[in-house]
């Protein structure tokens, strides 16, 4: 891994519109390249827009496909690569997927693993995440609430990764007329300050989770989540995060220091290193098979 710049932009998404959103994401990668990233995260289902509804397959659309396409283009007008969160359609079959292309195109994505109870039926689980290369880095994707399961992230650190992403649509407090976005947000990165240092520390792995931000804009979607985006070092130190009274759209910078990475996993005591995996096929053992064979 080298050293390199991120920005996590937690955005505001029109449900299921595919092209709103795509504007959306554009007006802020303008902004975000101020701070000359080389990198720049949005959050889950940010093109798409989440939807829990059956509008959800409408927007869905092939990966690679047009809205990929159109990101690539933007990667190449600003020379920044992009990951954001879209609805796949492979075969009418709906994933919750994961994105990123470079300004030379698509690079690859990685799809939800687990599916909690509020989304089941309006997409599908996903197989083994890959790792993806994208030069600078070896990247793993967690998506929501694969982060509050564990072996999520060691799936992709076993396979080499260096830095997880983690894109939500994700609320923690009320929403009302006049929401006390101080307490809502200290809430929600006390609720995930007790789980984002774990899996960056014990993989070794930077960490770089952005939330969706709330509530919808006028013309549809109920769903009201914190603008927040947060960075943990491998080293399960907090290196960034947006800022407690956020209220709306809001993006946080950081640079993704290599030598954090090194001296983590050059500890004598880097927990990866004492696994004991011949005593672990109770993990494995379970009533429902895999969902995605591939």
């Amino acid at each position: 891994m080298q050293s390199f710049r991120v920005t996590a932009v937690s955005l505001r998404s029109r449900p299921a519109s595919p092209q709103a959103n795509l504007t959306h994401h554009a007006d802020w990668l303008a902004r975000a390249k101020t701070d000359n990233p080389d990198l720049v995260c949005f959050p889950e289902l940010g093109l798409s827009g989440y939807s829990i509804t059956p509008a959800i397959w409408e927007a869905s659309e092939p990966v690679p496909g047009p809205s990929t396409d159109a990101l690539t283009e933007l990667a190449r007008a600003h020379n920044v690569m992009l990951a954001a969160g879209i609805a796949e359609n492979d075969n009418d079959i709906v994933y919750n997927t994961y994105a990123i292309v470079g300004p030379d195109g698509y690079i690859g994505k990685s799809r939800k693993i687990h599916i909690p109870p509020a989304e089941v039926g309006y997409w599908r689980g996903g197989g083994i995440p890959p790792v993806i290369d994208i030069g600078v880095a070896k990247v793993g994707v967690n998506i929501c609430f694969d982060n509050w399961l564990p072996e999520s992230s060691r799936m992709v650190a076993l396979q080499g990764a260096e830095v997880i992403l983690a894109p939500y649509v994700w609320s923690v407090g009320d929403w009302d007329d006049s929401p006390d976005h101080v307490s809502r947000n200290r809430a929600w990165k006390d609720y995930a300050g007790r789980t984002f240092p774990a899996r960056a520390i014990d993989n070794g792995v930077f960490l770089v989770a952005v939330n969706a931000c709330g509530p919808p804009p006028t013309g549809g979607g109920t769903h009201y989540s914190n603008p927040m985006a947060v960075v943990y070092s491998p080293l399960g130190q907090l290196v960034a995060d947006s800022p407690d009274d956020a209220g709306d759209e809001v993006m946080v910078t950081a640079d993704l220091d290599r030598q954090l990475l090194a001296e983590r996993r050059s500890q004598g005591v880097f927990h990866p290193r004492f696994r004991r995996p011949e005593l672990y096929g109770l993990l494995a053992q379970g009533d429902i098979g895999p969902q995605d064979p591939r």
